[in-house]
């Protein structure tokens, strides 16, 4: 098995991988982009061909390719090794890698098994009504069965079903299947809601027979279900998003199924308008270029105008695609067909003219004093665009369409302060902790005998202890990787180590503490006589304490005496 996931290692080229889900630049030797781990705009990422590792020198992300894809998909290490697997032809049997079972891998199966249910019904004698219902609103069956839409009856059919398979009323209530008693849902056409790993964990049920009920009942937040860290479709989207090399972002779940009916695929909804952090960081990692389409509504706008300052602010390339009518993108393409829609995508316009023209909302631009302020906080939103052809563009039409001479307004655009919300709104990285003398001797001493054998040798014979229990087990296992293959390849260390999470997270450490290029021979010698010079201070110490508390003079001179020749050591090999 350890050689297979070698095999899955080796044959990942880390750079190529990294780059088919994010934009790196050569540097040098390596390879550096925007690190997709923490909110931020420069490329701070590092990526070392010849080590095969990643190095975030901002929030001290690091790795080797299995770990970042594990990170960068929130995958566990076996599906990281079935994506690799997949990506390199190899052919890999996921129940071959053990792992302790999920802490909630019943409740997925809990929420699997009323997925197969609500299916079954719609595909029954039952689901005949519900399946009219869809087709009236123009989705066929195959959209029905692409996105796994269901539909609960009228009975308590999953409470009785989950009790028989063990779960307890008060597991299937917690998890937002029930009220305690009965099925939350019944009567209604449902919409599974899934995971960035495509597992099911909550629902959208809508009525279609009754109108005297809420239209929608959504699952309520659970320990697997946090609607602010999911986008809707993220897991179908992802390839057709690298593929397109841009992500459409719209508001609800039926939105994204009318348009992934009409071959729009590269889209996610936020199923809602509010966005989160987490949803940030879900939307970097598929793209830089984001399209907007939110509901045509005064909430749609309001809701474009938010979310799209938040995703600028995190540096991506927002444009915007306003529908008419106040439709929202699912009525928009049943009123005006596929083609319109899309040559709407296809000639967005930016985030800055939208935000322009979203200012001039219930505001009456026939009183001067009111036109007046507009355009001067029109000038300050432009001075924000880094691109100065569509600063040039947006000048041109406040001119033609105010009649002021252009000239005027690039005089005042000079005037106004270029403001930045970037810094202030960015999750910044936590300070790094100082290292001690002593601890930054320990990660450099571990960190030059993983690159080199010879050093690895010196240390066992000159030094062979380190003062931190992790350290010393780590050096353990790098010694015992030689001494087993011979050599040690610090990417395949770095998966050796994935059951041993403490001392995974003490490599991470150590390469976001050191330079991943650093491995001078002379510098570790010195690191040596420090972790010396540690040993003894700790052995003064111990003498000393011992020393204090003996009441007997003999015995206190005999201490005396060891901690003069333990000092007189420590002074000969200054």
């Amino acid at each position: 098995m350890e050689n297979k996931v070698e095999l899955i290692r080796k044959s990942n080229d880390i750079v190529e991988v990294i780059s088919s889900y994010l934009p790196l630049t050569k540097k040098g030797k390596n390879y550096f982009g925007v690190c997709p781990f923490h909110d931020d705009t420069n490329p701070s990422m590092s990526v070392s061909s010849d080590k095969q590792i990643y190095k975030c020198f901002s929030c001290g992300a690091s790795g080797n390719v299995i770990t970042f894809v594990m990170d960068y998909e929130k995958v566990d290490f076996k599906e990281a090794l079935s994506i690799l697997a997949k990506r390199a032809g190899i052919d890999f049997i996921k129940s071959n890698v053990r792992e302790k079972e999920a802490q909630f891998d019943k409740y997925y199966k809990m929420y699997d098994l009323a997925l197969k249910l609500y299916q079954n019904n719609i595909n029954s004698k039952y689901g005949t009504d519900a399946i009219k219902y869809l087709e009236n609103r123009y989705i066929t069956k195959e959209i029905i069965k692409e996105f796994k839409i269901g539909l609960s009856l009228d009975k308590n059919e999953l409470t009785k079903i989950l009790l028989n398979k063990g779960y307890t009323n008060k597991e299937i209530e917690d998890y937002g299947l029930s009220n305690g008693i009965y099925d939350l849902y019944f009567n209604r056409i449902m919409f599974p809601l899934f995971d960035t790993n495509d597992r099911v964990v909550g629902f959208s049920g809508r009525i279609y027979k009754n109108k005297d009920s809420s239209k929608y009942i959504n699952t309520k937040e659970t320990p697997i279900f946090k609607k602010g860290e999911l986008l809707y479709n993220y897991f179908k989207a992802k390839d057709f998003v690298r593929q397109e090399k841009k992500l459409l972002i719209v508001e609800g779940f039926m939105d994204v199924i009318r348009l992934y009916s009409i071959g729009v695929k590269n889209v996610v909804a936020l199923m809602g308008t509010a966005l989160t952090k987490d949803q940030i960081s879900l939307i970097k990692r598929l793209s830089k270029n984001i399209i907007l389409c939110l509901d045509g509504d005064q909430a749609g706008k309001k809701a474009m105008n938010s979310v799209g300052e938040d995703l600028t602010n995190a540096g991506l390339n927002v444009s915007v695609v306003v529908l008419k009518e106040d439709l929202d993108p699912d009525e928009y393409v049943i009123k005006y067909g596929k083609d319109s829609f899309i040559s709407l995508c296809d000639n967005p316009i930016s985030y800055s003219e939208y935000k322009i023209l979203y200012m001039r909302e219930g505001l009456d631009l026939n009183d001067l004093d009111t036109k007046t302020a507009y355009i001067n906080n029109a000038l300050k939103e432009i001075k924000q665009e880094n691109d100065l052809i569509k600063q040039e563009f947006l000048l041109k039409k406040i001119a033609v369409e105010f009649d002021i001479d252009i000239s005027i307004l690039r005089n005042n655009l000079k005037k106004v302060e270029k403001y930045s919300k970037i810094e202030a709104l960015n999750a910044k990285p936590a300070p790094k902790n100082k290292l001690t003398k002593y601890q930054k001797a320990t990660y450099d001493i571990l960190y030059t005998i993983m690159n080199n054998y010879e050093a690895c040798k010196y240390y066992e014979k000159h030094l062979n202890f380190l003062p931190y229990k992790n350290a010393r087990y780590l050096a353990n296992e790098i010694i015992y990787t030689y001494k087993i293959n011979g050599k040690l390849v610090l990417a395949d260390f770095i998966t050796s180590l994935h059951d041993k999470p403490e001392l995974l997270q003490l490599v991470k450490d150590i390469l976001k503490n050191v330079s991943i290029e650093q491995s001078n021979l002379e510098a570790f010698k010195d690191y040596i006589a420090v972790i010396h010079d540690y040993n003894k201070n700790q052995e003064i110490d111990r003498l000393k304490k011992l020393m204090n508390e003996e009441s007997d003079s003999a015995i206190k001179a005999k201490y005396l005496e060891q901690i003069r020749l333990v000092k007189i050591g420590s002074e000969s090999n200054d």
